[in-house]
């Protein structure tokens, strides 16, 4: 018992120590708070912290399209147009290189979506601003690209058909993760890349020069690499040339997409017919079944109707066999001639054949209608249901219990026997 009362204040003591510890990161957090909120606004995130800031990163952009804007004002044909015409729309994004991952990865090979167009500049290198005023900000090239941006952007076209366009400068932390990504070693920079979601939690390059590991927190991403030119080779190479190579580069993925596209329409079309085909063999199924349970239904009905049959046959049969039984059991033996009390009965049937027969005068119509009943049997006249009648005077005899004497049938008569169901 004092060992258990011991463990309990220890328990309680553990418990008490948690929730002070946890009071006092409370309190750290409220009171540092302010210091925390000045740090941030005194001290901004830098240029090299984007990989980690989306707000770095996207001012980073942002500061790459307004220097791009004004080689667009600079550049050598812009400034041969009429003072009045604006420079066209610049094609670069201004989001950061995570969000514009992020809008153009492809998250299946089914929908493939557009290329990334990726520069890298390097403020300090001379060719890097002419290549800008001579060839990138060049009106053709800067209106190709917008319509590819038109495309990606879903304005019209097919999406897998377009094109987004990323600029950093090296001085940035999205510049120097894609300097290094892209094995960039000489200034301008240029590649045109495929952005596709990696299922395997990493990133990768692959394409010319081989593939590298994307880190950085770019991850769940692969790049593949479908154009790469930089330094002099780039700078040195004319504008109509390098269009040519954006444009080759584009078709090839243009027909890549068509050809996914094709197999994805193939694929839908498959499954249709799968689907129709399934559905029309469910319809002839259920038809089946349907007419089997018409079928079965009617030879049910028949073998009821049968069984009714017979059973109805069955119960006439023993009906017949119990009336016969009864017939016989009222019929005695015929009075012989000069018998006193007797009635000598001419029984006329409806086919004109007359039946002489004596029956005591105190025998009721039952008993002579039981005769009837066995003279028809004995000799198979079809004849069930009848009546007995006299002519003169009209009476028909249709009480079972009435006497011949009753019936005013003494000493002889006439009936007439009239099939009822004739």
């Amino acid at each position: 018992g004092g060992s258990g009362g011991v463990g309990g204040g220890v328990g309680g003591r553990a418990s008490v120590a948690t929730k002070l510890v946890l009071l006092l990161s409370l309190l750290i957090k409220i009171v540092t708070y302010p210091l925390r909120w000045l740090a941030l606004h005194a001290f901004p995130p830098g240029p090299y912290d984007g990989l980690t800031s989306s707000t770095a990163s996207d001012r980073a952009a942002r500061d790459f399209v307004a220097l791009f804007r004004t080689y667009l004002t600079a550049s050598s044909d812009n400034t041969a147009a009429p003072s009045s015409s604006s420079p066209p729309p610049n094609p670069f994004s201004t989001a950061g290189y995570r969000a514009t991952l992020a809008d153009v990865a492809s998250p299946n090979v089914s929908s493939p979506g557009p290329l990334l167009l990726v520069y890298l500049h390097a403020p300090d290198h001379p060719d890097c601003a002419a290549f800008c005023r001579t060839t990138l900000a060049q009106t053709r090239m800067v209106r190709y690209l917008n319509d590819l941006e038109a495309m990606a952007a879903g304005t019209h076209g097919g999406r897998g058909n377009g094109m987004r366009c990323f600029g950093a400068s090296v001085r940035s932390a999205d510049g120097q993760h894609l300097a290094q990504s892209l094995g960039a070693v000489a200034y301008p920079f240029l590649a045109l890349v495929n952005v596709k979601s990696s299922p395997g939690g990493g990133s990768r390059i692959s394409g010319n020069g081989g593939s590298n590991n994307i880190g950085g927190g770019q991850s769940n991403y692969a790049l593949e690499v479908h154009l790469r030119m930089q330094g002099r080779k780039l700078l040195n190479l004319p504008p109509d040339t390098l269009l040519t190579y954006l444009q080759t580069v584009m078709r090839q993925h243009g027909a890549s997409v068509a050809e996914v596209e094709a197999q994805r329409l193939q694929r839908e079309e498959e499954t249709r017919l799968r689907s129709e085909q399934d559905r029309e063999y469910q319809e002839a199924l259920e038809a089946d079944r349907a007419r089997e349970a018409a079928r079965q239904a009617e030879r049910d009905r028949e073998e009821h109707e049968r069984r009714e049959t017979e059973e109805a046959a069955r119960r006439a049969a023993e009906e017949k066999e119990e009336a016969l039984a009864t017939a016989l059991s009222l019929v005695g033996v015929e009075p012989p001639a000069g018998t006193p009390d007797t009635a000598r009965v001419r029984l006329t049937l409806p086919n004109g054949r007359r039946i002489d027969r004596r029956f005591r005068a105190d025998d009721t119509v039952a008993v002579v209608r039981a005769f009837l009943t066995v003279h028809f049997h004995e000799n198979d006249v079809g004849i069930a249901n009848f009546s007995l009648s006299t002519s003169f005077p009209k009476r028909t005899y249709d009480d079972p219990a009435v006497t011949l004497r009753e019936g005013e049938l003494v000493p002889q008569a006439v009936l007439m026997v009239q099939d009822l169901d004739s």
